[in-house]
């Protein structure tokens, strides 16, 4: 490794490891390459202070290789150090609690009783008796220059006691008195280790020249030297910083906490763990729940409804069963690739965006009409809700197999079903291109209402000018329904001055809204759109002549680009049509 190369090595919270530490993490290797060889000459140990919950830093940091130490067949020991909770604490009240808890974390872990020795400070008063040689082996000025001392000191806002002051030198202690030779630490605990050596040396020259009685141990240096917390910093328990996985499930479920650290994550990649995350994931779970309720609160007897989709299948049914095939083949692809971040971030959307926001609403006329067209929707409705469910369920187990037994379902659990797997039968992609039209239009009169401040309760008949009439009759009802119309007109043109307007790439929209719009604001609307729409036709412009990129590119690609540019000038014309209009 250069010198270079090693300037720009950075830990995980953007400190740069120093040449000091890569040299031990250059013995380290040098000594995991040794226990590889023979693991029964090493003897390690290591362990926690007894003040808390342990972490994600943790176990990067130490417990994991611990953990392979152990498993390796190297002698281990671990320590909880009850009494140095003393060192930067006014009070003993929860010792025995975290002495519990921590024993219960490291059995977690994979640390095997039957493997390795857990012990206690107080259960070994002879360890801590080496504390009076051993601190004749040691500088007051060696310990003040002790890093970790005084970031512990600093972030308990403890006076710096002579407890604290010698706590690395208790720390040898524990060390040495079982004569470890290894000890799996983090970055932040190198100093102590390297304390720890020089007293081993010291005693040795000074009272055992002849037969050495300690050996130097070595640092066995995690891949994760240091492990951020939730404010950029070494995550530490004394900084308060961490994540407590049990106090997130306690307040947002298990199952928000999984899909939080799966969701839109790519592999490789670092994600900045928040709360406002969890809270996101716990609303998405609430949101599915909700759904659910929906779909059994209109389900007047479920153990007679069919578990297959109707003969019949209306234009919203197409819609909606060709995106939930395009989601089982997206979902199932991005598994096969490891790829988990995106399979959860796509059955996110499709829940949230397609399902509970679109579909539920579609369905809902159909549910009131009774009959066999609502027996035909609850049957769509429960065939992708219990798709989507097989789908999400890696990802949150509990909620989907409690909705599952709640559903009409076949089989005893959700766990082993059959995964579902992409039908061509149910691609209707002219259908669904057609009904993607309407919904548009749909959202087009929705966002115009919105930022006009128009309440839902106020309705206004809509004109729509569209060369595609029979495409926007068809969904004529949900338009009316939606996009809160008592009455709609299609046709090719209207002359309506002063009239809100909405533009798609299909149709404009014209609504008589004089009273209830701000003509200057709708003005400012629709030249935001304008430029929107003028940026849209210089970018697609200039890639279209640049002559590499037609070169290059494939015919198709080339088509796409040249349609999605004709369709970006006729929504220019319309704004700037709509923008005359209103004068």
């Amino acid at each position: 490794m250069t010198d270079e190369t090693q300037e720009q090595q950075i830990t995980a919270v953007g400190n740069e490891m120093s040449a000091s530490f890569l040299a031990a993490k250059k013995r380290s290797d040098a000594t995991l390459a040794a226990i590889e060889q023979n693991p029964g000459k090493f003897t390690m140990l290591t362990g926690d202070r007894p003040t808390g919950r342990l972490h994600l830093g943790h176990y990067f940091g130490s417990i994991r290789e611990r953990v392979a130490m152990q498993n390796r067949g190297v002698n281990s020991n671990i320590i909880i150090a009850d009494y140095q909770v003393i060192t930067d604490r006014d009070t003993t009240e929860h010792i025995e609690d975290n002495v519990l808890n921590l024993v219960l974390d490291y059995m977690a872990a994979g640390i095997d009783p039957e493997k390795t020795m857990i012990f206690t400070h107080s259960a070994v008063p002879a360890e801590n008796q080496l504390m009076l040689p051993f601190l004749s082996l040691v500088t007051e000025a060696e310990l003040h220059r002790n890093p970790t001392v005084k970031s512990e000191m600093e972030a308990s806002g403890h006076a710096l006691t002579g407890l604290l002051l010698t706590y690395p030198v208790h720390q040898a202690c524990d060390i040495l008195f079982c004569k470890a030779n290894v000890v799996p630490i983090g970055k932040d605990n190198l100093p102590h280790v390297e304390i720890t050596r020089t007293i081993a040396r010291r005693f040795n020259e000074r009272y055992a020249k002849k037969h050495p009685v300690f050996p130097e141990p070595a640092a066995i240096l995690s891949e994760a030297p240091e492990i951020p917390g939730l404010d950029g910093r070494k995550m530490s328990k004394s900084l308060g910083n961490g994540v407590d996985p049990l106090e997130i499930i306690d307040r947002y479920g298990a199952d928000s906490l999984r899909f939080t650290l799966v969701n839109g994550i790519s592999p490789g990649s670092d994600m900045r763990f928040s709360e406002e995350k969890v809270t996101s994931s716990r609303n998405f779970a609430n949101k599915l729940w909700n759904a659910a309720r929906f779909i059994l609160m209109n389900l007047p007897d479920a153990d007679s409804l069919e578990l297959s989709l109707p003969a019949e299948l209306t234009a919203e049914d197409k819609w909606v069963l060709t995106k939930y095939d395009r989601l089982v083949q997206e979902t199932t692809d991005a598994l096969e690739r490891f790829d988990v971040g995106v399979a959860a971030g796509k059955i996110y959307d499709f829940i949230w965006d397609i399902y509970c926001d679109w579909y539920i609403e579609l369905a809902k006329s159909r549910l009131q009409a009774g009959g066999e067209t609502a027996d035909n929707a609850r049957r769509v409705l429960v065939y992708v809700m219990t798709g989507v469910l097989q789908m999400l369920h890696p990802f949150m187990p509990f909620i989907t197999e409690e909705i599952w037994q709640a559903l009409p379902h076949e089989g005893e659990s959700i766990m082993v079903t059959k995964w579902p797997e992409p039908n061509t039968a149910l691609r209707f992609d002219a259908e669904e291109a057609d009904f993607e039209k309407v919904m548009n239009l749909i959202r087009a009169v929705r966002n115009v209402r919105a930022e006009m401040n128009v309440p839902p309760s106020r309705k206004a008949k809509l004109f729509i000018e569209t060369k595609l009439p029979e495409i926007f009759r068809a969904g004529q009802a949900f338009i009316e329904r939606l996009a809160f119309a008592p009455e709609v007109e299609i046709g090719e043109s209207f002359d309506l001055p002063g009239a809100a307007q909405a533009v798609t790439a299909d149709a404009r929209i014209l609504t008589p809204m004089d009273e209830l719009i701000d003509r200057e604001k709708e003005l400012a609307r629709l030249e935001k759109e304008r430029a929107a729409c003028q940026k849209d036709i210089d970018f697609l412009s200039g890639k279209l002549s640049n002559a590499g990129f037609v070169a290059k590119a494939p015919e198709k690609v080339i088509a796409m680009e040249r349609e999605k540019l004709a369709k970006a000038e006729e929504k220019l014309a319309r704004v700037e049509e709509s923008i005359r209009n209103l004068g």
